[in-house]
Protein backbone atom coordinates (compact mmCIF):
# COMPACT_ATOMS: atom_id res chain seq x y z
CA UNK A 1 0.00 0.00 0.00
CA UNK A 2 1.23 3.46 -0.73
CA UNK A 3 0.87 6.10 1.97
CA UNK A 4 1.83 3.72 4.78
CA UNK A 5 1.52 6.53 7.34
CA UNK A 6 -2.20 6.61 6.56
CA UNK A 7 -2.88 3.01 7.62
CA UNK A 8 -4.97 1.78 10.54
CA UNK A 9 -4.83 -1.65 12.12
CA UNK A 10 -8.27 -3.22 12.31
CA UNK A 11 -8.74 -6.23 14.58
CA UNK A 12 -11.02 -7.77 11.92
CA UNK A 13 -9.45 -6.73 8.61
CA UNK A 14 -5.78 -6.12 9.44
CA UNK A 15 -3.93 -3.11 8.01
CA UNK A 16 -6.35 -0.95 6.03
CA UNK A 17 -7.01 2.66 5.09
CA UNK A 18 -8.88 4.85 7.60
CA UNK A 19 -12.49 5.93 7.43
CA UNK A 20 -14.58 7.96 9.85
CA UNK A 21 -18.15 7.36 11.01
CA UNK A 22 -20.44 8.74 13.68
CA UNK A 23 -20.72 6.88 16.98
CA UNK A 24 -24.13 5.50 16.00
CA UNK A 25 -23.01 3.60 12.88
CA UNK A 26 -22.12 -0.05 13.44
CA UNK A 27 -22.12 -3.41 11.69
CA UNK A 28 -25.20 -4.80 13.51
CA UNK A 29 -28.09 -2.33 13.54
CA UNK A 30 -29.13 -0.14 10.59
CA UNK A 31 -29.50 3.53 11.59
CA UNK A 32 -29.33 5.24 8.19
CA UNK A 33 -26.28 6.18 6.18
CA UNK A 34 -25.21 9.55 4.82
CA UNK A 35 -21.93 10.41 3.11
CA UNK A 36 -20.71 13.50 1.24
CA UNK A 37 -20.31 11.54 -2.02
CA UNK A 38 -21.33 8.09 -3.25
CA UNK A 39 -18.31 5.97 -2.32
CA UNK A 40 -17.47 2.82 -4.26
CA UNK A 41 -16.02 -0.27 -2.52
CA UNK A 42 -14.12 -1.19 -5.67
CA UNK A 43 -11.98 1.96 -5.34
CA UNK A 44 -9.15 2.67 -2.88
CA UNK A 45 -9.51 5.81 -0.76
CA UNK A 46 -6.16 6.71 0.79
CA UNK A 47 -6.62 10.31 1.97
CA UNK A 48 -9.24 10.28 4.73
CA UNK A 49 -11.99 10.68 2.12
CA UNK A 50 -14.43 8.18 3.61
CA UNK A 51 -16.78 9.60 6.21
CA UNK A 52 -20.40 8.92 7.05
CA UNK A 53 -23.10 9.63 9.61
CA UNK A 54 -26.51 8.24 10.60
CA UNK A 55 -30.05 9.60 10.24
CA UNK A 56 -30.03 11.10 13.75
CA UNK A 57 -26.77 12.93 13.05
CA UNK A 58 -28.17 14.14 9.74
CA UNK A 59 -31.19 15.61 11.54
CA UNK A 60 -28.87 17.52 13.89
CA UNK A 61 -26.72 18.61 10.95
CA UNK A 62 -29.78 19.95 9.11
CA UNK A 63 -31.05 21.73 12.24
CA UNK A 64 -27.75 23.48 13.01
CA UNK A 65 -26.83 23.98 9.36
CA UNK A 66 -23.22 22.79 9.41
CA UNK A 67 -20.65 20.65 11.16
CA UNK A 68 -19.88 22.62 14.30
CA UNK A 69 -19.36 21.99 18.04
CA UNK A 70 -22.96 20.88 18.57
CA UNK A 71 -23.23 18.53 15.60
CA UNK A 72 -19.74 17.12 16.13
CA UNK A 73 -20.43 16.53 19.84
CA UNK A 74 -23.59 14.62 18.93
CA UNK A 75 -21.83 12.58 16.23
CA UNK A 76 -18.70 11.74 18.24
CA UNK A 77 -16.85 10.66 15.11
CA UNK A 78 -14.84 7.46 15.43
CA UNK A 79 -12.12 5.85 13.36
CA UNK A 80 -12.81 2.59 11.50
CA UNK A 81 -11.07 0.87 8.61
CA UNK A 82 -12.30 1.16 5.03
CA UNK A 83 -13.53 -2.46 5.03
CA UNK A 84 -15.61 -1.83 8.16
CA UNK A 85 -16.92 1.34 6.52
CA UNK A 86 -18.24 -0.56 3.51
CA UNK A 87 -19.76 -3.27 5.74
CA UNK A 88 -21.56 -0.51 7.66
CA UNK A 89 -22.68 1.10 4.41
CA UNK A 90 -23.96 -2.20 3.02
CA UNK A 91 -25.95 -2.96 6.18
CA UNK A 92 -27.48 0.50 6.30
CA UNK A 93 -28.42 0.55 2.64
CA UNK A 94 -30.27 -2.71 3.15
CA UNK A 95 -28.37 -5.11 0.93
CA UNK A 96 -26.07 -6.90 3.33
CA UNK A 97 -24.86 -10.19 1.83
CA UNK A 98 -24.35 -12.77 4.58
Amino acid sequence: MSGESNIVECCTHGNRYPAYVCQHLNTHNPVGFWEPFDSDPSLVYTNDELNAWCDACDEVLIRVGEWNEESEAFAKIKLVCDSCYFEIKQLNLGYRAD
